[in-house]
């Protein structure tokens, strides 16, 4: 049986979303541990189309920009990703998977 795991940002006033002007500019090698961790043991990404797109215009170009944070990156890339959407156009980074059916018998 598979664990699912569920990381969330969220701000003290409960807002959860990763808004660039308060999540950037806190992020810090604590926060980055934390994400190291949620990360570590994980297998399949699964997520929605709106963060998966997110990823994908953030993630490829700094694996590619070969900075710090590039060996996360290319993790993340070499991660199979599941990403829940009824859009059809192309998600275009590597192993990725459209899931457009059932998401709890997905998940199962």
């Amino acid at each position: 049986m598979a664990t699912v795991v569920s990381t969330l940002f969220i701000s003290l006033d409960g807002v959860a979303e990763i808004d660039p002007a308060w999540h950037f500019p806190y992020f810090d090698d604590h926060m980055a541990r934390a994400v190291d961790e949620d990360y570590r043991d994980t297998d399949v990404l699964l997520i929605g189309r709106v963060t998966y797109d997110s990823f994908a215009g953030a993630w490829p170009g700094r694996e590619e920009a070969g900075e710090e944070d590039a060996a996360f990156a290319r993790r993340l890339g070499d991660m199979r990703k599941v990403v829940v959407t009824r859009s059809t156009h192309d998600l275009g980074w590597r192993h990725v998977e459209r899931l457009d059916g059932d998401l709890p018998a997905a998940v199962e």
